[in-house]
């Protein structure tokens, strides 16, 4: 077969199966992206348990797919070189004319395949580690656009004035409550004050919103958008968010979305069946999700999911416990992924975070001081002190409980609420032979002096709250121990 015959045979084969994996590229796109199309259709349409699931799955296998195809690319890409590099090895060519000689190579892959390799590595990057991607542009974002700083100004917080559910929510028409525009339009024309405005919103939120608890036992997380959840009136922590969102901005008020951490001990663990957590065992279930709202050219931090109660597993009822709370009482429980958000003078890492002593809100509106211990988990031997400053004209008798860390991840979502505190439930987590009562006495300091002594070797938790007479029981905190041998 002559040369010039044999060269283009094989031109010709080499073009033919270009042109045979261009096609399957094509109809392998095309199918995906029909899977991706009717999912979502699926997902928008039906919100359906068993579509969700399908949806998640055809999400998930597309995305597989895409990154097999991109390390696959980036596989052939390194091959392509090391078998060049090879052939530059076993010749002789000087330094200069191997490197013209690999420009010259560059030179022939097309730049829509370089374009693509580019885009495969971004997304295989994107996949495994989203924050390399969004977190510079949102870094970006914050400093130019927002701009987080301290507040100088203190916010009402706390609400002693207004613990009741706004006048202008509780009494909205039913006809107002059709678009969130509508909402936000009618708190605006019936409220001036601007704290007061961003009150009326977080009350719409807590009190029309309720907790999604079947997302934590299922598993199936629908749509979280604003939209979806002014239509459904169900959320999680991601919901309640963009709903307080989309209400401030709809009205003109500067509100950001915030994302990040809650203590480990805080995390509703317990709500979660045990092998729902065992097949998500790598999921951080200490995400949250909570806003900062600008008022008067200051930032203030609200989370209205904390605020609702209205589900009996999450506590009592409506709260303003975390609207607009001072950033040093938020940063005991909430770490932001953008350490800005904290809106404190000298930010803290996550360890500081987590060391600190889980004391809530109520300690700071009480105008408490924990004296010692003033760490989160201290070590002793047998028994525990804590210390408590209270001011002259306190009223209130504070009490400790303890009980033994289980071999489970256990928090104060375990204890009883506030309302069933002295009632007797056999269906409750803790029991009664489970928990052990400190002694409390005030101090020649005039502090309330609490003594634990522990049974037995081992972590144990102690739960502090506030006593006011025999029904109202406020939860302070709780801290941990680690009690050694003698």
């Amino acid at each position: 077969m002559p040369d010039n015959l044999e060269a283009s045979f094989f031109k010709e084969v080499r073009k033919l199966k270009q042109k045979q994996r261009k096609l399957l590229m094509w109809r392998v796109g095309l199918i995906l992206l029909l899977l991706i199309l009717v999912s979502g259709l699926a997902y928008s349409c039906y919100q359906g348990a068993s579509i969700l699931l399908t949806g998640n799955l055809i999400t998930g296998i597309s995305i597989l797919i895409f990154s097999v195809l991109g390390l696959v690319l980036v596989v052939r890409l390194l091959i392509f070189l090391i078998k060049n590099r090879q052939i530059l090895e076993y010749s002789n060519h000087p330094l200069l004319t191997s490197i013209s000689w690999q420009f010259s190579r560059l030179k022939q892959v097309k730049r829509k395949y370089v374009l693509g390799w580019g885009l495969l590595l971004i997304a295989l990057i994107y996949q495994s580690n989203p924050s390399f991607i969004h977190q510079p542009i949102n870094n970006f974002i914050d400093f130019v656009v927002h701009k987080p700083a301290p507040p100088t100004l203190n916010s009402p917080w706390p609400w002693k004035d207004h613990e009741a559910i706004h006048p202008v929510v509780a009494n909205m028409p039913a006809n107002i409550e059709t678009t969130i525009e509508s909402v936000a339009r009618y708190i605006a024309q019936n409220e001036s004050d601007p704290y007061l405005r961003i009150k009326a919103i977080h009350d719409y939120v807590v009190s029309r919103v309720t907790y999604d608890l079947d997302v934590l036992k299922t598993g199936i997380r629908p749509s979280q958008d604003a939209q979806t959840v002014f239509r459904t009136h169900k959320a999680v922590c991601e919901g309640y968010a963009n709903l307080f969102m989309a209400l401030g901005q709809s009205m003109g008020v500067d509100v950001v979305y915030i994302s990040g951490k809650i203590r480990r001990d805080l995390a509703p663990i317990d709500l979660i069946p045990k092998l729902f957590r065992l097949l998500n065992s790598d999921y951080d279930w200490t995400n949250h999700a909570w806003n900062a709202v600008k008022i008067l050219d200051n930032w203030q931090l609200v989370d209205t999911t904390w605020d609702d109660g209205n589900s009996s597993e999450f506590g009592s009822s409506y709260s303003t416990n975390y609207l607009m709370i001072p950033p040093q009482v938020m940063s005991i429980s909430h770490f932001p992924k953008h350490l800005n958000w904290q809106l404190l003078q000298h930010l803290e890492d996550y360890n500081t975070f987590e060391n600190k002593p889980v004391i809530t809100p109520q300690f700071a509106i009480d105008k408490l001081t924990l004296v010692s211990p003033t760490e989160y988990q201290t070590k002793v031997q047998k028994s525990a002190e804590i210390k408590i400053a209270t001011y002259p004209s306190y009223q209130k008798r504070i009490v400790a409980l303890f009980t033994k860390v289980q071999t489970t991840e256990s928090s104060s979502w375990d204890l009883p609420s506030s309302g069933d505190f002295l009632e007797s439930d056999k269906n409750q987590q803790i029991k009664q032979q489970d928990i052990g009562r400190c002694r409390s006495q005030i101090n020649a300091a005039k502090e309330t002096q609490i003594s634990c002594q522990f049974p037995n070797t081992g972590d144990y938790q102690v739960f502090l709250f506030s006593l006011e007479g025999k029904a109202n029981v406020d939860f302070l905190g709780q801290l941990k121990f680690q009690v050694l041998g003698s």
